[in-house]
């Protein structure tokens, strides 16, 4: 893997959804996901600072907790018909997140770690913001008003 000198997901072209809260969760989100990625290509290089990257990796893990609990609510609050589905994939992601931490607070091995951030994670989030999170919102957001 090379060295990533840009941003894992351009803070510009984050996705917009119909609640500003759900929008700024993703803004905090991706601006977390780039600072470990920051830390990640450091260390591909075999200059890993290993308390860096543990402490963002636990800041990243616990907003995505939070992140993802907070939507869970929304959808049950207003009765969000595809809820069963959105919070799945919340789970099955949350769950992948947690394996890869275990695993680097076990081997503290960069590789595996940097291909979910730098590979999977954005194809992941932007697929899901332009659609569950969007669908979501939308719903919310007409309950609201």
């Amino acid at each position: 893997m090379s060295l990533h000198k840009t941003p894992v997901v351009d803070p510009s072209n984050t996705p917009l959804v119909a609640l500003e809260s759900m929008n700024e969760t993703h803004r905090e989100e991706v601006e977390l996901i780039n600072q470990l990625g920051y830390l990640l290509a450091q260390g591909e290089t075999g200059n890993a600072d290993e308390p860096a990257i543990t402490q963002k990796l636990d800041e990243w893990v616990d907003h995505t907790r939070d992140h993802f609990e907070r939507e869970n609510g929304l959808m049950r609050k207003y009765g969000f018909p595809a809820y069963p589905v959105h919070s799945g994939e919340h789970q099955a992601v949350l769950s992948r997140i947690e394996d890869l931490q275990q695993r680097w607070l076990e081997h503290k091995e960069v590789a595996p770690l940097a291909a979910f951030v730098f590979e999977e994670w954005p194809r992941w989030f932007s697929m899901h913001v332009n659609s569950m999170d969007a669908v979501t919102a939308q719903f919310v957001s007409q309950q609201i008003d």
